[in-house]
């Protein structure tokens, strides 16, 4: 998917939902992942994490805002 989509970061698929309990997406009433996104640097340390509905439409400017997070290393 990376490279199909042109994309300069690495993009993850969780189905045990082991990273997404980590980063608090987790849905409480199901197992499954909560709509939106996180930011973890190299060392997977958790820079952010939000839930964000509907997450299409926030899209770029959420590409932006991790990639600012990454630089800043917070």
């Amino acid at each position: 998917m990376k490279d199909e989509l042109g994309l300069d970061y690495p993009v993850l698929s969780d189905e045990d939902l082991k990273l997404i309990r980590k980063v608090e997406l987790v849905d409480p009433q199901f197992p499954k992942a909560l709509r939106g996104f996180a930011v973890l640097d190299k060392n997977g340390k958790v820079l952010h994490s939000e839930e964000i509905d509907p997450f299409g439409e926030q899209a770029s400017a959420i590409f932006e805002f991790a990639s600012k997070k990454v630089a800043d290393g917070k």
